[in-house]
């Protein structure tokens, strides 16, 4: 039998999640993206009509490695009406089921009737496909009832669509609802297997709230100059990358501010005396989920070993300096995928915004901010300051780091232990462009030096040094080193047997005041907070 997991987030914490769970099922890959085309009567495209956006609310259920009870709230709902009010289309229909198909239906009155039976993924490779069906069960989930035939109705209140007639209980494992199952298939001994088998993914008490949002679009005359947005990530380093700023009249517009998430996003903001204000506002979708620029407070919590966030009325505001154009907030920015609470955060603490001018520079030496023997491997973090010798800030699309171990030659990573790689290299780009499905991969290279896995250990010592390629030259850090045996330095001085950093991996006195990482003389490694 083959159960898949459309979910990367899923497959990613199946290991640690096992809440509401039967025995273990076979855990498969996600699904690839969608073919362009093919003739199973899928469709790929989005259809012609009125674009709409909603947050879902319901429940589901699906396998990552166990099976998932959980809820809907918050996943993105994508529906076009056509433009004579007679046809609905729906993207990813089943909540936890990130196809990226539609599936087609027919408007009467305050209705939409979707047929069941239509193919939503096709797996090439293996030659079989999932449908639209209706899922009952009773008691156990490995016995559902299971129907192609029919329809399934949403009804339109307001602005909002309801699934009607269906329902679930997870305590006992009863279920009404719409769900996925599978075309005939052959099985991994070449048997064939009949259609109908369920795939596991079933929706329940589902409502669409339709949200009447558009992201920020900047003016068609607007003049926008490079600047750095430097922050402090919630790992501790600080970090950063250029955006776009543009000034026009008493507004301000930054294009760029989730590199990672939705890099083509502008933000707005309004100059009001001294201070930038921007609002909470929506900034696009990503996935399965809408995001929202906002801002708030950040904290971190001595007690959990875990960072705790605010979001007052979900505005960010900044201290503006006219004379250098520059502005920054001690609070926090982040992207949000909830307009009303936190949820899904991506956070950039005390960020800073400052006209950038690319110039040939130094690179101020950076250092080994955690380090870890494990015996069979080793965990290194790496903090890489974005900064010249003289402190300014540093393009990090020019910026890549080498690693020497125990000697003055760059150590090399070979792409049989590391994902990502087609060749030996010996020289990482700052944001290296490795696959985040392998994010949990000891074979994973992180951007920003965050962590790299070394396939060695029992070594004295550890170097790490930047290169920068701005401002048309080739200039090089010096290396920064890391005893790891905690006897010697490299001079041959006698070394601390306990060694203090801040957060950003500065080594600092044990009087130092906020949260230290403070490494003992048997390696071990330990937060604490000091006030």
């Amino acid at each position: 039998m083959k159960y898949y997991s459309l979910l990367i987030a899923a497959l990613l914490c199946a290991t640690v999640t096992f809440a509401q769970s039967e025995s273990p099922v076979k855990r498969f890959p996600a699904f690839a993206p969608a073919a362009a085309a093919d003739d199973h009567g899928i469709i790929y495209d989005q259809p012609q009509g009125t674009y709409r956006l909603y947050v879902r609310e319901g429940k589901a259920t699906y396998v990552n490695l166990y099976f998932k009870d959980d809820p809907q709230d918050g996943i993105l709902g994508e529906v076009v009406f056509s433009e004579d009010g007679t046809t609905a289309w729906f993207k990813n229909i089943l909540s936890h089921a990130a196809t990226g198909t539609w599936v087609k239906g027919t408007i009467e009155g305050d209705k939409i009737t979707v047929p069941l039976g239509q193919m939503v993924y096709w797996f090439e490779n293996d030659n079989y496909g999932m449908k639209l069906a209706r899922v009952k069960v009773n008691g156990n989930i490995r016995t559902p009832s299971v129907s192609i035939k029919g329809e399934i109705t949403f009804l339109i209140k307001g602005n909002d669509l309801y699934l009607q007639d269906t329902s679930g209980d997870p305590e006992t494992s009863t279920y009404d609802g719409i769900g996925l199952v599978y075309t005939e298939y052959k099985d991994e001994n070449g048997h064939m297997q009949p259609a109908g088998e369920w795939a596991y993914y079933l929706d329940y008490n589902t409502i669409y709230h339709f949200k009447d949002v558009t992201p920020v679009t900047p003016p068609a005359d607007l003049t926008t100059k490079p600047y750095s947005m430097e922050y402090q990530s919630t790992n501790g380093f600080q970090t950063g990358y250029l955006v776009d700023v543009g000034f026009y009249d008493q507004d301000v517009y930054i294009h760029g501010v989730s590199h990672d998430n939705l890099p083509d996003a502008w933000m707005k903001g309004s100059v009001k005396g001294n201070k930038i204000v921007f609002p909470m506002q929506y900034a696009g979708h990503m996935s399965s989920f809408m995001l929202y620029f906002c801002g708030g407070e950040a904290y971190y919590d001595s007690q959990t070993y875990a960072w705790k966030y605010v979001l007052g009325d979900g505005s960010a505001t900044f201290a503006f300096d006219q004379r250098n154009m520059s502005f920054r907030t001690d609070g926090m920015l982040a992207t949000n995928s909830a307009d009303d609470h936190i949820d899904r955060i991506e956070a950039y603490l005390q960020p800073e915004f400052r006209p950038f001018t690319e110039k040939a520079a130094t690179p101020a030496t950076p250092s080994i901010g955690y380090y870890q023997d494990m015996n069979a491997f080793t965990i290194v973090m790496l903090n890489l300051p974005l900064q010249d010798t003289n402190g300014n800030f540093i393009d990090p699309d020019k910026l890549s780091y080498r690693l020497y171990i125990d000697d003055d030659e760059p150590y090399i990573l070979y792409p049989d232990e590391y994902k990502g790689l087609t060749e030996p290299m010996e020289e990482v780009p700052y944001f290296f462009p490795a696959d985040k499905v392998e994010a949990y991969s000891r074979s994973y290279i992180y951007e920003r030096g965050y962590a790299i896995y070394i396939f060695q250990s029992g070594f004295d010592r550890i170097g790490v040094q930047t290169i920068y390629r701005g401002g048309g030259e080739e200039n090089r850090s010096e290396i920064g080193y890391y005893v790891t045996n905690a006897i010697n330095d490299v001079s041959g001085q006698k070394a601390a047997l306990v060694q203090h950093f801040d957060i950003t991996g500065r080594p600092v006195s044990a009087g130092h005041k906020g949260l230290t990482i403070t490494r003992k003389a048997d390696g071990s490694v330990v937060k604490h907070l000091q006030r």
